[in-house]
């Protein structure tokens, strides 16, 4: 009798506490995202590592831990070789940039007739100690008192947060890469026999689309930021690298990368502005840097993404903006990044169900 139930044997009363409780565990998680964006960094790697290791493990009856030790070396020697090697290319453009903002200012104050009244001056002394004394930015933080140590805190704070991201993230993906097909095992003891057939074909389709687009974007970023690298050093834009590490980075998300197209065109004519690049030449400072970022936009677009994403998220561009920006909106960097993802699930559950 219905008097005799207790709530959660209400079915829709039980439906609706089960979506209370999952809104509310989301919302645990982004409330507190700098503890668990480690933990969901790692899970990710381990996820999108994991057939690798699998198969390491079923064709070559290699240990799952011993595969998980080999790439974490050699991740760590590409990634300790990538920053030797271009680290200090990339401190020297971002040095540069900090010295030339001031000049640029004023360049363009000048010529557009802008007052900035006092403006550049600071701004020129703080590149100027920057670039002989790299630690005099450091000095006012202890020079005062309580804001002062409300900055070093800020700083200690956000550097032990990196120090301890780099540290646990490797340990998290460790135990995650190892146990993560055991994990698998186990959850499906959890739905029931008579539905195992229909939910294992829902959720290899979700795995298909999830695991392409991450493997894909991730595959496509590294070439499209050598890709802008290359084409804006060779139309004599300073800060080559800087801006095409950029720009290949934001093609993670779809669309974000359009960004670098005026800011490279922007860098080249405050150079030319400044005088430090020669008189203005629509060729130079227009035509060639766009047509850069067009040939490698028809690169990604017609070679790297069908070649390197083959699964296709299945929805047209209107609805990858909408949801982007839906994504943007909601859960900021976190948002724009996994909408599309979130997405095509959600879109091959309304197909399966």
């Amino acid at each position: 009798p219905a008097t005799e139930r207790h709530l959660w044997e209400i079915r829709p009363i039980r439906d609706l506490l089960w979506v209370g409780g999952i809104l509310s565990l989301l919302w645990f998680g982004y409330y507190l995202r700098g503890v668990f964006t480690p933990v969901l960094i790692a899970l990710l790697l381990a996820y999108l590592c994991n057939p690798l290791i699998r198969k390491a493990e079923r064709q070559w009856n290699v240990p799952r831990p011993v595969t998980i030790s080999i790439v974490l070396l050699v991740s760590a020697l590409l990634l300790g070789g990538l920053v030797t090697w271009l680290g200090p290319l990339l401190a020297e453009q971002v040095q540069s940039l900090a010295e030339r903002v001031p000049g640029y200012l004023q360049s363009i104050a000048q010529q557009y007739h802008v007052s900035l009244g006092d403006f550049s001056e600071p701004l020129s002394t703080i590149a100027t100690n920057l670039k002989d004394d790299p630690l005099s930015i450091l000095r006012p933080i202890f020079s005062g008192t309580g804001q002062a140590f409300g900055m070093l805190g800020a700083v200690i704070g956000t550097t032990t947060a990196i120090f301890l991201a780099l540290t646990l993230i490797p340990i998290y993906f460790f135990f995650f890469a190892w146990q993560f097909d055991g994990a698998l095992t186990e959850l499906k003891r959890y739905i029931p026999v008579r539905h195992r057939p229909r939910v294992g074909q829902i959720l290899r389709r979700m795995d298909q689309a999830v695991s392409g687009f991450f493997r894909g974007r991730l595959a496509i970023a590294l070439g499209s930021a050598i890709l802008y690298s290359l084409g804006w050093a060779l139309t004599g834009i300073r800060y080559w690298f800087l801006l095409g590490l950029i720009t290949g980075v934001l093609t993670i998300i779809p669309y974000a990368s359009l960004i670098g197209w005026p800011l490279a065109v922007l860098l080249k004519y405050l150079d030319v502005l400044s005088g430090a690049t020669g008189g203005f030449d629509l060729m130079a400072v227009v035509v060639w840097p766009s047509l850069a970022y067009l040939v490698v936009q028809l690169i990604e677009s017609w070679l790297l993404t069908p070649w390197v994403q083959s699964q296709s998220m299945e929805m047209n561009a209107v609805t990858v903006l909408i949801v982007v920006f839906i994504g943007g909106a909601l859960g900021g960097f976190y948002g724009l990044l996994l909408a599309i993802p979130i997405a095509a699930c959600i879109k091959i559950l309304i197909q399966e169900l």
